[in-house]
């Protein structure tokens, strides 16, 4: 069956962390990182939920609540564990992943393509199924405000019972 799925994910910036988008990372222009539990990367956590979502999992804290076992982990490994945790259950088949990601002060265009490239790894996806667009917010909301990064996502896939 043709399902379609919904992340949001959004983290404040905090001083004295790695700021990391997609696997990517970055040198924010003030320094800045993501706050999180986890690397704090909202961009795979916005995937992880909508994929969740796609297959009617509820939600990322659900699988990786904020407990030692993931505290400081890498998201690309909680996005690896989504798939895995997905595939026990069903069969499925990405066709698309479409992202936005909302932030006034890093420079989306100039990491799009290596986020792209580590998202189609884990996913094992073409990257010309994976778009990301890159919004300032014009000043609205956390991310548009620079006081973070939000990130929207959909997912759609056939999922089908094993």
């Amino acid at each position: 069956m043709l399902k379609i799925g919904f992340g949001y994910d959004v983290h404040p910036f905090v001083e004295n962390r790695r700021l990391v988008l997609g696997g990517v990372v970055i040198n924010h222009p003030k320094g800045y990182g993501l706050a999180g539990h986890s690397d704090g990367d909202v961009f795979f956590h916005a995937i992880i939920d909508s994929l969740l979502g796609m297959c009617g999992l509820g939600s990322i804290g659900e699988y990786f609540p904020e407990s030692k076992e993931f505290e400081n982990i890498s998201s690309s490994i909680l996005l690896e564990k989504t798939i895995d945790l997905i595939k026990k259950r069903y069969i499925v088949k990405i066709n698309n992943i479409d992202t936005v990601i909302i932030s006034n002060s890093v420079n989306i265009s100039s990491i799009s393509g290596q986020i792209k490239n580590n998202t189609s790894r884990i996913l094992n996806l073409e990257v010309s199924r994976i778009n990301l667009k890159g919004k300032s917010g014009n000043g609205l909301g956390v991310g548009g405000n620079d006081q973070g990064i939000e990130v929207y996502c959909t997912a759609l896939g056939e999922v089908g019972e094993i």
